[in-house]
């Protein structure tokens, strides 16, 4: 086996049918917002078995206009996980709301469902669970919160295209789901994103909201047998997809069952291959519990107290012997912004802290092979014997 390698953190999965189809696209003259963007929606809806699918810029302007179209405005509290991507808490923010962070358990690092009562008053509108890493959020008692004070779920499922709790997909059980297609996610479309949802009044207004607040589409106007000109009913936004984007993220769909599948295998391999004596007390691989399909838009492991908080040492080893890592995501709420914001003391959100400096993301892609795999976890073995 080589004693050097390089070996990304991740890799879009493409061939020759991404470039193929772009060009397509880019030979027809239609580029914006079309046919393509619709075709993928379609695919999409299909593959979540919702309703409505609607594809968006990214996941953050997913979000945005899913608190929009929810109803979200200035004063309103909306409960978030503070261990997550600041977007999460980035579009309440953008509302003019606040968001009002709850700790994460560990090793999972999603939202701990036991916290999320103290945190509910009167000016609590909407919870955003987050599905982490590709793992569900514990739904079923986020939604029996949500049903007893009336609260609006927003599901972040960025990172979490595929994932299931108790047989059903992320994305439907709130209101709204929101998916990224950032080149880390399962698949991409450069930058991009997807709302979800079942509800025809939210779809509508967000159909509404992404595109200048226009009262008819691009595409329909474009397909008509006559001049239509379009009333802005709206203050909107210009969230558009392209059909560039689109057409890779049609291509993307296609593959998607072989990219969960190849995931899921990968991240089979490193549980058997960072199993034994040396993971006790060191590293907790990523759990998936009974009732929980995981994704593994990333497989991270939690490090443990024999090696304490010296994961940016660790992460420095194996980038020396070829091997990219990345930390998992941010505890948002210790971010300078948030901290000074809202007086946030380290104190308060103790497992998102110990997550935000002990969970480390290794290589997982699509046609990663045997050899790669075996190698890292080896270094990581070794390395780790060593801090």
């Amino acid at each position: 086996m080589a004693d050097h390698r390089n070996i990304s953190i991740t890799k879009p999965y493409f061939d020759d049918q991404e470039a193929k189809a772009v060009a397509e696209v880019i030979a027809s003259g239609w580029v914006v917002q079309g046919p393509k963007v619709r075709e993928f929606e379609q695919l999409f809806e299909d593959f979540q078995l919702c309703r409505h699918a609607i594809a968006t810029t990214s996941a953050t302007t997913a979000l945005h206009l899913a608190l929009l179209a929810v109803g979200i405005s200035t004063g309103d509290e909306v409960i978030v996980p503070a261990f997550t991507h600041p977007a999460t808490a980035n579009v309440v923010m953008y509302l003019g709301a606040q968001p009002v962070f709850v700790d994460v358990r560990l090793p999972d690092c999603n939202i701990d469902t036991s916290q999320i009562e103290n945190k509910i008053t009167t000016k609590t509108k909407a919870i955003i669970p987050v599905h982490l890493f590709g793992l569900a959020a514990d739904m079923a008692p986020v939604m029996e919160l949500a049903n007893e004070y009336g609260l609006t779920v927003v599901e972040d499922a960025a990172c979490a295209h595929g994932a299931e709790y108790n047989g059903k997909r992320v994305g439907t059980f709130g209101a709204c789901g929101a998916f990224s297609f950032h080149p880390r996610k399962p698949i991409t479309t450069g930058e991009g994103g997807m709302l979800t949802t079942d509800n025809d009044e939210i779809a509508d207004r967000v159909r509404t909201l992404r595109s200048h607040g226009e009262s008819v589409s691009d595409e329909v106007r474009h397909t008509a047998d006559e001049i239509i000109y379009p009333d802005y009913v709206a203050l909107g936004f210009n969230y558009r997809m392209t059909d560039i984007q689109a057409a890779l993220g049609v291509e993307q769909m296609k593959k998607l069952p072989y990219i969960l599948d190849e995931r899921r295998g990968i991240a089979s391999q490193y549980d058997t291959l960072l199993s034994g004596p040396v993971r006790d007390g060191y590293f907790v691989v990523p759990p998936s519990p009974s009732g929980f399909l995981h994704s593994y838009q990333s497989y991270v492991i939690f490090l443990g107290e024999k090696v304490g908080e010296k994961r940016d040492v660790l992460s420095n080893k194996l980038q020396n012997v070829g091997i990219a890592t990345r930390k998992g995501t941010y505890n948002v709420a210790g971010t300078k912004y948030y901290r000074e914001t809202f007086g946030i003391t380290e104190d308060e959100f103790p497992n998102s802290v110990l997550a935000d400096k002990r969970t480390l993301a290794l290589p997982l892609y699509p046609g990663m092979n045997g050899e790669d795999i075996h190698y890292v976890a080896e270094k990581l073995h070794d390395l780790i014997r060593s801090l």
